[in-house]
């Protein structure tokens, strides 16, 4: 793991710190972190526009072949309801033969209140989720069995329940020891199910919990981390991420990490860098 950077970006956030903050598509579609997604629901009223690249070598994956590959991340995410959302991703990977990953799904927020007010988890959202994807011509999936060198066209199916809960109200008033504050943690807990589909080979799935947190400090910068536990037949670690978040004005943020997932979602070994911008279009811009 390059954990040099994780400390650098752990000790970014406490240096400086967010006192607002985007609702932003994660790398995997849905509003979320960095792989993993939250009960937060895109707002109806703009478009949630993202590009970004990550590196991934496919050494984590098998052992015959090593292959950095080169990945563009680009995804749309709307609301289409108060309590629900819709997204597309779109991923390139370019590692010598070019490989496509398309996946869409939609979110849908149960409530706001289903647990008892006033308290711990008072105020706690839960959402569920799916999406479907396809990845043609994947690197690592072929005749011989999953995390083979032989390429195949994987098929997944995800689904998920989420609650968020945000543990530290938004403080903006002078702390006694120094300038306003207008820090708060949000932390979100769920159950992921994982189904991928060769279409070469057997399938298999994985169902794991999965924990996130998201820090917000001052000077507009958000820290997010998130970890799912290991399912051993599919991976060799569990799923582990963690980014920074800086945005601009009320409609851009940029985004720089570490996570180990592969560009469907599963584990592996060493934390590769992504970097990613995001835009929120207005829908009014249309009119």
């Amino acid at each position: 793991m390059k954990l040099w950077l994780s400390v650098l970006l752990c000790a970014a956030l406490l240096a400086t710190g967010a006192a607002s903050a985007l609702a932003v598509p994660s790398l995997a579609g849905p509003t979320g972190l960095v792989m993993l997604p939250t009960a937060d629901i895109a707002p109806t009223t703009e478009w949630q526009i993202a590009v970004g690249h990550r590196s991934f070598n496919t050494a984590q994956m098998y052992d015959t072949e090593d292959v950095e590959m080169s990945i563009w991340v680009f995804s749309g995410l709307k609301g289409v309801a108060d309590d629900a959302e819709l997204w597309v991703a779109f991923q390139r990977a370019t590692n010598g033969e070019d490989s496509n990953v398309w996946e869409y799904g939609a979110k849908y927020l149960i409530g706001e209140n289903l647990l008892p007010r006033g308290t711990f988890l008072g105020g706690t959202k839960v959402a569920v989720g799916a999406s479907l994807g396809r990845w043609s011509d994947a690197v690592g999936f072929g005749a011989a069995g999953m995390y083979s060198d032989a390429a195949s066209d994987v098929e997944t199916l995800r689904a998920y329940l989420v609650a968020t809960k945000q543990f530290v109200p938004t403080y903006t008033g002078e702390w006694p020891w120094g300038e306003p504050s207008g820090t708060r943690i949000v932390g979100s807990a769920g159950l992921m199910y994982l189904r991928v589909d060769p279409d070469i080979g057997n399938d298999d799935s994985l169902v794991r919990p999965f924990l996130g947190v998201q820090c917000y400090g001052r000077r507009n910068l958000e820290l997010l981390a998130e970890y799912r536990l290991k399912d051993s037949d599919l991976e060799d670690d569990a799923l582990f991420s963690i980014a920074i978040r800086k945005p601009w004005g009320t409609s851009t943020s940029l985004e720089i990490g570490l996570t180990n997932a592969s560009p469907i979602g599963l584990a592996t070994g060493d934390q590769d860098m992504y970097v990613r911008l995001t835009y929120r279009l207005p829908t009014g811009a249309y009119q």
